[in-house]
């Protein structure tokens, strides 16, 4: 697959989801291809339509039908974003320049508010057309560009829910915050 449509990565992202649920391993085997593809397009800046993002100064919709989005975002060089959670599953796919991409899970019993002990599922440094998927229990993630003009793709099945935890690992805190668009 070289060459793809956003309406054709779109179904191949319904056809998986359909076929692996939030199963992380199978999602990201069967999301490789099309978002690979789809981040070897040179014209998905200029596809899309604008949203409010949340972290980021930049971002569109490149497809949205009520349930699956497909977004394309500028990722902030200056400062990471911190680890954060959507209640939802997201794939996060880099389209242009690299990104240090982190994900966690929590490794305590989320018992005690404002308290989090975060475990390091995956670390590493992506560049363009690599792929991660953020799903439960490994739900949780945060990055930062290594490279000023770095622009992701997002992946979104469901909807964002619209009060989300903000971890800071070393202190093993987190604060709730209303993102900017819950979606």
């Amino acid at each position: 697959m070289t060459d793809i449509t956003v309406r054709a990565c779109a179904q191949a992202i319904v056809d998986a989801v359909e076929r692996f649920g939030d199963d992380r391993n199978g999602l990201t085997a069967a999301l490789r291809v099309p978002l690979g593809a789809l981040a070897r397009r040179d014209d998905l800046r200029d596809l899309g339509v604008p949203r409010q993002g949340n972290n980021v100064a930049f971002s569109s919709y490149l497809y949205f039908d009520g349930e699956l989005s497909i977004l394309l975002f500028e990722i902030p060089h200056d400062r990471a974003v911190p680890p954060h959670d959507h209640g939802v599953w997201e794939g996060f796919c880099v389209y242009r320049g690299k990104v240090r991409h982190s994900v966690y899970r929590r490794a305590d019993d989320g018992t005690v508010d404002g308290f989090a002990e975060l475990e390091t599922v995956e670390e590493s440094d992506m560049g363009p057309g690599d792929l991660s998927i953020v799903t439960p229990p490994a739900d949780i993630h945060g990055f930062q560009a290594l490279e000023e003009g770095s622009l992701g793709i997002t992946v979104v099945n469901g909807v964002y829910k619209p009060e989300r935890l903000y971890y800071q690992p070393e202190a093993k805190t987190y604060v709730v915050k209303t993102p900017n668009n819950p979606r």
